[in-house]
Formats: C-alpha cells, sequence, structure tokens
C-alpha cells in the first residue's frame, strides 16, 4: 500500500513536469489549442469525437478549437462515413509541421529535465520510468 508520502512525491513529480512543459508552450506561444495537433500527429485521422474524448475535453470545446485549427490550415475536416453526424480529422501538411514543432518544443523540454539528473540517478530514474510507462492506459485506448 503506497504511503501518503509516496503518493504526494509521485503527484509533485508530475505535477512540476507539466506545469514545466505548458510553461515551455506558453513561452513559445502555443496555445492550448494547438496542443490538439500533437494527438493528430501522433494518431493520424481521428473523429472529432474520439479526439475529445482523449484530450477529456468538453465537446463544444473541441468544437470551436478545431474550427479555429481549420481556420488556419492546420486540420482538414471530412465526413464520417460510418456516423453522418461525425467528422474525421486530418493534419494538412502546415498542420504537419506545426505538429512536429511543438514536439520538438517538449522533446527538449524532456531533454533539459533528464540533464538536470545526477549521472548516478539517471539508470534508476529511466528504469522507474519505463515501470510508470507501463501503468499508464494511453488516452487513445480508453
Amino acid at each position: 500500500m503506497p504511503s501518503t508520502a509516496e503518493i504526494a512525491l509521485l503527484r509533485k513529480a508530475m505535477f512540476g513536469f507539466f506545469n514545466e512543459q505548458r510553461q515551455c508552450l506558453h513561452q513559445a506561444q502555443i496555445g492550448t489549442s494547438d496542443r490538439l495537433l500533437v494527438w493528430l500527429g501522433r494518431r493520424g485521422t481521428l473523429s472529432q469525437a474520439e479526439l475529445g474524448r482523449i484530450c477529456a475535453l468538453e465537446k463544444s470545446w473541441i468544437s470551436r478549437a478545431v474550427d479555429r485549427l481549420v481556420q488556419r490550415g492546420l486540420v482538414e475536416k471530412s465526413p464520417c462515413l460510418q456516423d453522418r453526424r461525425g467528422v474525421l480529422l486530418t493534419l494538412s501538411e502546415a498542420g504537419a509541421a506545426e505538429a512536429a514543432r511543438i514536439e520538438a518544443l517538449l522533446d527538449e523540454h524532456a531533454r533539459s529535465v533528464l540533464q538536470r539528473l545526477p549521472a548516478e540517478a539517471r539508470p534508476e530514474v529511466m528504469q522507474a520510468l519505463q515501470v510508470l510507462d507501463g501503468l499508464f492506459v494511453d488516452a487513445g485506448e480508453r
């Protein structure tokens, strides 16, 4: 049974990492809606409903964000053949380039975090990260 201190440490570490990532994206003037590009870049074509489920965001917010991305030429919409009301989303060429730029910024941040690790702690931390990675359910598989 995890102790209160272990729970607090996990939450603090994860919060710190994601907070730094949000700050990194904010400094690069990458908005929340632009982060949807990363999901589309990683998953390929997704329905708008599926994107909303993966990101755990309100349907109306997703709809407005997608419309803005379409207007900017970053995302293309097409009808879903299985669901007449459904919409499929695909990155445009410009959207794929922007998704790659965002991924590169996030990779650079992760690199900077790993560089702050003391060399003697790196193997143990990397092993712990592999274990943690195996515990999390991929959002798209729920």
